[in-house]
C-alpha cells in the first residue's frame, strides 16, 4: 500500500532554489517582468555521446528560463501557467563553458501566452532559439 503524497503549497515557492535549478546546478543572473536570464554550469553529466549538452536538457534551461520571467511578472502567484507547446531550434552545439538561458514574455492574454527563449554558450554565441505556448489559469484560492 502507498502512502498518499501531500499536495505542495503553492503559495510558498523557493525562487532561489526549486527543485531544477538545484538539480542543474542553475542561477538566478537577472529577473525582471518579461525577461529572465539563468546560468547553467557546463556539465558533462548533461552530455550526449559526441560530448555536447542533450537537447532535452537544454529545453529544460529554456523553460525555466520562461518560467522565471512569467514568475517576474505576475510575481503575486495569483496566476500560474503550464506549458503547452515547446519548440527548440539546435543551431549549434555547446561542449563546455557556462550556459545562459534567457526567457522573453512575449504577450500574456486572458488564457493564453507566448514566450520566447534562447540558450547561448560561454563565449555569447546563440545556440537554441526557442517559442513556447503557456496556458493562463487564475488560483482557484486566489482572491
Amino acid at each position: 500500500m502507498t502512502t498518499p503524497t501531500a499536495k505542495p503549497d503553492l503559495t510558498v515557492i523557493d525562487l532561489d532554489r526549486p527543485p531544477t535549478m538545484a538539480q542543474f546546478g542553475g542561477t538566478i543572473a537577472e529577473s525582471a517582468p518579461n525577461f529572465a536570464r539563468l546560468v547553467f554550469p557546463f556539465d558533462q553529466r548533461w552530455c550526449n555521446p559526441r560530448g555536447s549538452v542533450q537537447g532535452g536538457v537544454l529545453a529544460v534551461y529554456v523553460d525555466e528560463a520562461v518560467g522565471y520571467a512569467m514568475m517576474a511578472t505576475f510575481p503575486d502567484l495569483k496566476t500560474v501557467w503550464t506549458t503547452t507547446s515547446l519548440t527548440l531550434n539546435y543551431l549549434r552545439p555547446i561542449t563546455g563553458g557556462d550556459i545562459t538561458a534567457i526567457g522573453r514574455v512575449i504577450r500574456v492574454g486572458a488564457r493564453t501566452g507566448y514566450v520566447e527563449g534562447e540558450i547561448l554558450d560561454a563565449d555569447g554565441a546563440l545556440c537554441v532559439k526557442a517559442v513556447s505556448g503557456l496556458l493562463i489559469l487564475k488560483r482557484p484560492d486566489a482572491t
